[in-house]
């Protein structure tokens, strides 16, 4: 019989669909005897990035606990195997009457296998209720949730911020609305924001009045502005050179701020200012139309 020859255009098999092209191979915990939800939480720290499939059975181990786990301990497998968990529990079909259970022939009997499909669907509905306090602790919360808690707080949670200072910023908002409007809890808030704790001048303003008959130059020496009362008045010193922020960031810092201060004060943000580099330069150049 004539052998096949394999041809350059032959491509190698597709691997199975689901399955991870770079899926590592990982040793397969021991989770006999564990509650579901820590055998969940072992095979999460593991490193399985999938929950395992529970499936109930009636076993004489302690009820919730896994009895039998596929594939078994000790095994090397690749991290996105499918992950089947039998849990011990106590089938419905013993609250039914007599007539039924009877009748039951074990738990291949199609009552008995009915009535598990609606028993997990009603386990997966009661560990979502058990889970309603935990959605309103900033710690332990769903990443998605954040946004909408912080809503209950009247904070803006920026979705572009990191997970850990949308935790950290919704968890001090508590506290921060207690002695909101002084010092503290401006600093506070614009280290949350920046990162960097701020420096604050009371009573305090960076210029002075616009006045004739005096040498000012505006923007440097003098500002122009309607008569300020310095009582009322404060300025916030970041230690930072303006550009260190993008638009998107420094428009979200003046929130912060505008959201926070009395209303009756104004403010002023200064930067440190940032090294500049001497280079040369032309000054005037012959035949040009400008120097």
């Amino acid at each position: 019989m004539a052998t096949r020859r394999k041809r350059s255009t032959d491509l190698p098999a597709e691997p199975p669909r689901g399955r991870s092209r770079r899926a590592r191979k990982l040793v397969m915990p021991d989770l006999v005897g564990l509650p579901i939800d820590d055998a969940q939480l072992v095979l999460q720290q593991a490193g399985f990035p999938n929950a395992a499939n529970a499936r109930f059975v009636e076993d004489y181990a302690e009820l919730g606990s896994v009895v039998v786990q596929s594939p078994a301990r000790g095994q090397l497998v690749d991290s996105d195997v499918n992950i089947e968990l039998r849990v011990s529990a106590r089938s419905w079909i013993h609250h039914l009457p007599q007539i039924y259970q009877a009748h039951a022939q074990g738990e291949d009997d199609l009552l008995f296998r009915l009535l598990w499909i609606f028993q997990q669907v009603h386990a997966s509905v009661k560990d979502q209720i058990a889970e309603i306090p935990t959605l309103f602790k900033p710690l332990e919360t769903r990443a998605g949730f954040l946004p909408w808690l912080g809503s209950w707080l009247a904070l803006q949670v920026e979705l572009d911020w990191p997970e850990a200072k949308q935790r950290r910023w919704i968890r001090h908002a508590p506290r921060l609305f207690a002695i909101r409007g002084t010092r503290a809890a401006m600093v506070e808030l614009i280290e949350l924001e920046t990162g960097l704790r701020p420096t604050i001048h009371e009573n305090t303003w960076p210029g002075e009045a616009f006045k004739c008959g005096v040498e000012s130059v505006i923007g440097e020496s003098s500002t122009v502005l309607p008569p300020l009362n310095l009582r009322h008045t404060f300025v916030v010193e970041l230690g930072m050179p303006a550009d260190a922020l993008d638009d998107d960031a420094l428009v979200r810092l003046h929130r912060v701020i505008q959201a926070e201060k009395p209303a009756h004060t104004r403010y002023f943000l200064s930067f440190a200012q940032a090294s500049r580099e001497a280079t040369d330069q032309t000054f005037m150049e012959i035949g040009d139309a400008a120097i």
